[in-house]
């Protein structure tokens, strides 16, 4: 895979968790009930900072299928490019509340990995026009930066940078809290490359590859 992979998932659900206020677990969580988490008869697909704060806490990045409405708003295109597929087609709406047992964690597990291993691939030095990025004015990275460094901060700690922080992807079924979204025989589900940040707060990789440093 190129180094700088089309379109990520990442970039989809940026656009959600611009200006987050640090007394909100996720952007409408007034609107949306305690941690966004999925109502009664749905279930959510959720992608989070894994332990940013040191606490074994997870930080708000964005949700399926919180953001389709969004897509299909800004592009129909960018819907059927960036969005995971379910039967060669971009998932829609509906299919989060598509159930053979409703209700069942298990079943929205699945769900979830099956939607998100698409995705788990993703470059974090991308520059391709998306749903989050529109103008391609920033990478992935850089932006996933600036918000590690926003959260931190309203935690009241100082760093100079992050380093190996995974992207790790979450299930919630009918109210249930988030939880990770995995499989028996590969563990839980994070993106292949974990996010590092300089003391500028500017994506690189951690593994010392090359990388896209701006668009």
């Amino acid at each position: 895979m190129g180094s700088h992979y089309r379109i990520g998932f990442v970039s989809l659900v940026l656009c959600a968790v611009l200006g987050l206020s640090s007394a909100r677990f996720c952007p409408k969580e007034a609107r949306e009930g305690l941690e966004c988490r999925a109502k009664d008869g749905s279930f959510k697909c959720g992608i989070f900072f894994n332990n940013l704060l040191g606490q074994n806490e997870i930080k708000w990045i964005g949700a399926l299928p919180d953001v389709i409405r969004s897509v299909k708003r800004k592009s129909p295109a960018v819907q059927n490019r960036v969005l995971p597929k379910v039967g060669g087609k971009a998932v829609d709406t509906p299919y989060f509340s598509a159930w053979a047992n409703s209700c069942d964690a298990s079943e929205a597990n699945d769900k979830c990995y099956a939607l998100f291993n698409q995705r788990k691939g993703d470059q974090l030095d991308s520059c391709e026009e998306t749903i989050g990025n529109l103008e391609g004015k920033d990478t992935i990275g850089n932006q996933l930066c600036n918000q590690a460094r926003r959260f931190l901060e309203a935690d009241g700690q100082t760093r100079q940078g992050i380093s190996n922080v995974l992207i790790s992807f979450y299930s919630s079924s009918c109210q249930s809290a988030w939880n990770p979204v995995s499989s028996a025989s590969q563990g839980d589900l994070s993106l292949l490359e974990p996010l590092c940040c300089d003391a500028n707060w500017k994506f690189f990789r951690c593994n010392g590859g090359q990388f896209r440093k701006t668009c």
